[in-house]
């Protein structure tokens, strides 16, 4: 029950949301030492970030949905 519990699934996606912000930021260090190429840097940079915004969208409802 403990895997399936609220809290369980909070720190799940708060988890998700760390890797994908740093993963992020790792590209964008990347991208200004210019060891990422401009088109792999926006495909992959757009595609974190869209993980992202899911991730702390999808916490933000849980959040909400919890606090009722």
């Amino acid at each position: 029950l403990e895997k399936w519990s609220p809290q369980s699934a909070l720190g799940h996606l708060q988890a998700k949301l760390d890797a994908s912000e740093a993963e992020s930021e790792a590209q964008v260090e990347q991208f200004l030492t210019q060891d990422l190429p401009l088109e792999s840097f926006l495909e992959s940079f757009c595609q974190s970030r869209a993980r992202s915004h899911v991730c702390r969208t999808q916490l933000e409802k849980l959040r909400e949905l919890l606090q009722k």
